[in-house]
């Protein structure tokens, strides 16, 4: 029953995705929304299950996801934005509930289907005949890696 307790950061992150793809921003306001929903169904679940550990363990690997993005950020200028780091936070805040299992897998995800996306944006780029021309939007591939990380919990 963990998996309902994901479902605000993953519809905050999914509406963040398609705007990230279509206008190339991250609106600060979904990240809010989906922050603080997501950190309300933590708190919710912690009380169902008798353990606000979940909560605290899922605060402290959003923010550990978004420092490890914001270096990923840093080391790289223009690869990755604040946006992107903003939305590992509220997606982070999600899986993060689940453990280190999950977090793992999400970042393995990551790295994986932004691989794929990549490739596949450069060749197929929509927006070639914009000024983002060759710019690949990461918020889906955050997103997406997060709709996955829960199934490696199920297993």
């Amino acid at each position: 029953m963990p998996y309902l307790a994901l479902l605000p950061s993953l519809l905050c992150g999914l509406a963040v995705g398609v705007e990230d793809v279509r206008r190339r921003r991250v609106p600060r306001a979904w990240i809010a929304v989906g922050v603080l929903a997501q950190l309300a169904a933590n708190v919710v679940y912690g009380l169902a299950i008798n353990s606000l550990f979940v909560v605290v363990q899922s605060l402290l690997f959003a923010a550990i996801a978004a420092v490890l993005q914001c270096l990923l950020a840093v080391a790289k200028p223009g690869a990755l934005g604040f946006g992107d780091v903003t939305c590992t936070l509220m997606t982070g805040l999600g899986v993060g509930l689940l453990g280190l299992t999950a977090m793992v897998a999400w970042w393995l995800a990551m790295g994986l289907i932004g691989l794929a996306w990549m490739a596949w944006w450069i060749r197929f780029d929509p927006q070639s005949d914009t000024p983002y021309a060759g710019k690949v939007p990461f918020a889906p591939v955050i997103v997406a890696a997060g709709l996955i990380a829960p199934l490696t919990t199920m297993v």
